[in-house]
């Protein structure tokens, strides 16, 4: 818990740092947060980052489109606390200028190689947006998972959980999406796949096991692996499916019915 008095001394040397130094291209954003006496771990708490994201976003978002430079200076210098503190930002620009900031954080997506920041900005700056008319800008979120970056689908992930899980009739269009990239799979995007079909297990069973029954008679190795390492659950129909993988002269798809029914008898019984 930040004191009141520690709160309004923040925001006042953030309002300063705004007024008179970002404008100089001084980017040390750290000289308004390191004078902060408390440390969880030795290292400065997230809420105070929080308290200065929030502040220098609400007070530089109408034109945001100038400070281009101060992102990148804070992304590559000012480790997990400028990711925080770009998070913020990203999340008021956005909404003010959604087409420029959004091929922006593209390429931020693209390139960073930091998880935690990812996550971050997905949450705060695209889940908004998507939260509000997911159908809108589902098709960019597809086409991100197309790229096969690995990081970035992890980010993807938690995205569409949180999605599903605010409005499960999200569930069937967002899985038709996806579908649309089962044929030419890359094995990152295969997981993406086996993923969200367990995340739709712990939403809607129904749907859930419905697509095992739309693939039964598939013996394509990609639809098998990817609805193998989906299997969350014993059930008839998925049994039949794998044993007869099992039995295929593709050595692959046989090869995946037996992992199939090796995961399903360690599921019988289990609720």
């Amino acid at each position: 818990m930040i004191s009141l008095d520690w709160q309004e001394r923040l925001k006042m040397d953030t309002q300063d740092f705004v007024e008179r130094k970002l404008p100089k291209g001084n980017y040390d954003i750290d000289i308004v947060y390191n004078a902060y006496p408390q440390r969880i771990d030795g290292n400065i708490p997230n809420a105070v980052i929080t308290l200065v994201g929030k502040t220098i976003a609400a007070k530089i978002y109408k034109k945001a489109d100038k400070y281009f430079d101060f992102y990148d200076y804070i992304l590559k210098k000012k480790g997990e606390h400028g990711g925080m503190i770009f998070a913020y930002i990203m999340a008021r620009a956005i909404k003010k200028q959604p087409v420029l900031f959004l091929n922006y954080i593209e390429e931020f997506f693209f390139n960073t190689h930091d998880q935690k920041t990812c996550n971050l900005v997905m949450d705060k700056a695209i889940y908004p947006l998507l939260k509000k008319n997911a159908l809108e800008h589902i098709d960019l979120i597809i086409n991100w998972i197309k790229k096969d970056n690995k990081l970035l689908e992890e980010s993807i992930i938690k995205l569409l959980n949180k999605l599903i899980g605010q409005d499960i009739k999200l569930i069937a269009p967002i899985f038709k999406k996806l579908e649309t990239s089962w044929l030419y799979a890359t094995p990152n995007i295969m997981k993406v796949n086996s993923k969200f079909l367990k995340a739709i297990y712990k939403k809607d069973k129904k749907f859930y096991l419905s697509v095992y029954q739309n693939y039964q008679s598939t013996r394509n190795p990609i639809f098998a692996e990817i609805l193998c390492e989906a299997i969350c659950c014993y059930d008839n129909n998925i049994q039949t499916i794998c044993d007869t993988w099992s039995h295929s002269g593709n050595i692959k798809v046989k090869k995946i019915g037996l992992h199939g029914q090796k995961l399903l008898k360690s599921r019988k019984g289990k609720k």
